[in-house]
């Protein structure tokens, strides 16, 4: 279940800087520089961010996406910057632990990923950052069935996993997203129009040197 972690200010004051900051969120996205953000940050559409653990020192750049929700899949501790972070920038925060796929026998609970789905799906949540660790494979499975969601063909939602777990990637996250059941919330996706929604065009990918390595390791061995 999801445990909130921190309550929105309620200083009027501080909630009013926060919406001016909220309206110029789009303008400021462009002039990000990457290298301050979390490790491994992708947009995976406008208003949905992924990335790893955020450090202390990627709060600043955090700030300028005025993000309403985080959502954290691992159960390690945020720091008192972190926690003063959110509650001055007005951030609901979500721990909804997923597990790693690495046991064959143990698999993510259908309810645990729905929920953590059903807040993406509510731009009322929006901007959202979802993160775990590294930001590749907790993290990659959401972002696959969220893709699952948005009708993506299965080749292009693995490619993106790929290009985001590179170099230590799970044959047992693939077959989670594979095998995952979107019909559960089929209604839910059909009501927010979930199809139609696409990036901004702000933030890339993962950095080329990691797509072009990527891309060379798929391709087959030249006899």
């Amino acid at each position: 279940m999801a445990n909130p972690l921190t309550e929105k200010n309620s200083n009027s004051s501080l909630k009013s800087v926060h919406e001016m900051a909220r309206h110029k969120t789009s303008s400021m996205e462009s002039e990000l520089p990457q290298s301050d953000l979390p490790s491994n940050f992708g947009e995976v559409v406008k208003g949905i961010y992924r990335s790893a653990f955020p450090n202390p020192w990627n709060l600043p750049a955090l700030t300028k996406l005025g993000l309403k929700t985080i959502i954290t899949l691992v159960d390690e501790p945020y720091t008192p910057n972190h926690v003063v972070f959110m509650k001055e920038n007005g951030i609901s925060h979500h721990r909804i632990l997923v597990q790693a796929n690495k046991d064959p026998d143990v698999k993510i609970p259908d309810a645990v990923m729905c929920r953590i789905l059903e807040l993406m799906l509510d731009r009322g949540n929006h901007p959202i950052l979802i993160h775990c660790n590294k930001g590749k494979h907790r993290t990659g499975c959401v972002v696959g069935c969220f893709r699952k969601l948005q009708g993506w063909e299965s080749r292009d939602i693995i490619s993106e996993y790929l290009q985001h777990s590179y170099p230590k990637s799970r044959l047992l996250d693939e077959k989670f997203i594979n095998e995952f059941d979107v019909s559960q919330l089929s209604r839910l996706a059909q009501f927010s129009d979930v199809r139609e929604w696409q990036p901004s065009g702000n933030f890339k990918m993962p950095s080329e040197e990691n797509d072009k390595a990527s891309s060379k390791r798929l391709l087959p061995p030249i006899l």
